[in-house]
């Protein structure tokens, strides 16, 4: 039995316009109401998904979400931290000196706001176009400090031009972060060990749900580790096709209210 269903947001839950369909909507509300703990599993902080949990009524002591591809897991009301994994300014530091001469733009992310980092020539990030409910700074050593706490970098550009850094980039950052292509046009660095799969197998702990009675539904890369971990992996028709040998079910289409269709046909009838 389902008790607990972790949704990735964008290509998974949202349509391509960015919107929650009605199937959507109300076969979450549905399973809700049916008791079942519905947690967005996003790489966004809380407030990118603000508009998810207001629509499915969520914004109790009784439910969750998980943000920052697993760095930071938290109660939806009162924001309590559950789990949560950072890296510090000096980690920030030491991974934009590496990718600034390779032409790839960063922007810090901490718990509400980003930070910009100095832009390579000809190569501006464009992660305010993908977030702009969220606050844009330059960022400002002196008022941070060293020891301020970040949950990820991120590199958005075109894509042709991360893929063409790619084979540049040093071991020692794959050996000492996590790295991940949530997009095609967007690259993540986040603290060690920190996925979604952490971070909902740490959210399950907390809830005393066994892994068996765990569902994923993604559709990208950065959803692999949770579709791992969990007991039932539901993976996107349009869905990366690395992705979908992971999956146990696929089901429809965002465009399609595959989300709407999963939850349906796997926990609801059963």
């Amino acid at each position: 039995m389902i008790k607990l269903i972790a949704i990735d947001l964008d290509g998974t839950l949202l349509r391509d316009d960015k919107t929650i369909s009605e199937a959507n909507a109300s076969t979450i509300r549905r399973a809700v109401e049916a008791g079942i703990e519905v947690v967005i599993c996003t790489g966004r902080p809380i407030e990118g998904i603000q508009f998810a949990l207001d629509r499915f009524n969520m914004n109790t002591a009784k439910h969750f979400s998980i943000t920052y591809n697993g760095g930071l897991v938290l109660h939806n009301d009162s924001r309590e931290i559950i789990s949560e994994t950072i890296m510090t300014t000096a980690d920030v530091l030491r991974i934009y000196d590496m990718m600034y001469p390779l032409g790839l733009p960063i922007d810090a992310v901490d718990i509400n706001t980003v930070h910009r980092l100095k832009y390579p020539k000809d190569w501006p990030g464009h992660y305010d176009q993908q977030m702009p409910f969220l606050p844009f700074v330059p960022f400002d050593l002196e008022a941070v400090g060293m020891d301020h706490h970040f949950y990820k970098t991120v590199t958005n550009t075109p894509k042709e031009h991360i893929e063409d850094q790619l084979s540049k980039l040093p071991d020692w950052l794959y050996q000492d972060y996590s790295v991940m292509r949530s997009h095609g046009h967007q690259l993540e660095v986040m603290p060690k060990g920190v996925d979604k799969g952490q971070g909902l197998a740490a959210l399950a702990n907390y809830l005393n749900i066994d892994v068996s009675e765990v569902m994923a539904i993604g559709d990208e890369e950065n959803d692999k580790a949770m579709l791992q971990w969990a007991g039932t992996a539901v993976v996107m028709a349009n869905g990366n096709e690395a992705i979908k040998k992971y999956a146990d079910y696929i089901t429809k289409s965002n465009m399609d209210d595959g989300v709407a269709h999963a939850i349906e046909e796997l926990v609801l009838k059963s």
